[in-house]
């Protein structure tokens, strides 16, 4: 673990009335926010990284890698209780947020529990973790990147590579419209039904690991998502609902 290097505060406007801060370097946002936390940040802080040395993704031997300044990299302080729909809605604020600078008839989908694809290959990530009774909410977005690692190149993609460089918004202007959706999702009383409308492979049949279990696999009919946020897939016609694994992207 590196030291955390001095955090700035940016003139960035967040409509939780907290500071959005910035780091040059870090070992995660994630740890940077608990640190922000521990001094006694305001609920609604926003941290975001020009470059982390020790991202990581839900399963515990995932890194998310990013190269320096090229992508969102930030995690916000909610000083609330989780909920097991909490990841969804933030996956929503983060779906809409992208929508918001796609051409119109493009759209992006969630994929259960934590990513959004455009085109079907992964632009986005959520990883939220709690913290003394608050929730810290790790984002990762791709939008500037235009190259990928060739293990990857054929499953991920970013704004930048969808609309073009040159339209790409900058983080002054993502970052405001990213916490604004939040902000309005965390309370969106038809979130359920936005989200489901997103819900990649709905209605079609998936493999999904449950758990952490890489050989524990499933096969059945996505239904579609449960109020609580749970995954429902139909085994032999009978309806199952999973809190944890992963639909496996073949």
């Amino acid at each position: 673990m590196i030291p955390q290097q001095k955090r700035e505060t940016t003139s960035i406007q967040n409509p939780f009335n907290a500071p959005v801060y910035y780091y040059a370097r870090t070992d995660s946002t994630l740890q940077a926010a608990r640190e922000c936390l521990a001094d006694g940040c305001p609920d609604g802080t926003f941290i975001y990284a020009g470059y982390q040395t020790e991202g990581r993704g839900r399963m515990s031997d995932r890194q998310w890698l990013s190269p320096a300044g090229e992508n969102l990299l930030g995690t916000l302080i909610l000083k609330q209780p989780a909920s097991t729909d909490f990841t969804l809605r933030i996956g929503l604020a983060v779906s809409l947020t992208l929508d918001s600078f796609l051409p119109p008839g493009l759209r992006t989908a969630v994929k259960w529990p934590n990513d959004i694809f455009i085109n079907g290959k992964k632009t986005a990530g959520i990883l939220c973790e709690g913290a003394g009774g608050c929730i810290l909410a790790g984002i990762g977005i791709n939008l500037l990147q235009t190259a990928f690692l060739r293990s990857i190149e054929h499953t991920a993609t970013s704004l930048a590579l969808v609309i073009g460089a040159d339209k790409c918004p900058s983080f002054e202007v993502f970052i405001p419209a990213l916490l604004n959706n939040i902000r309005e999702c965390l309370t969106r009383r038809d979130w359920h039904e936005e989200i489901s409308s997103r819900l990649w492979k709905r209605g079609t049949m998936v493999r999904f690991m449950r758990g952490q279990q890489e050989d524990d696999i499933i096969e059945g009919v996505l239904t579609g998502i449960a109020f609580d946020g749970a995954l429902c897939i139909a085994e032999a016609d009978k309806e199952h609902r999973y809190y944890s694994g992963e639909l496996i992207f073949d």
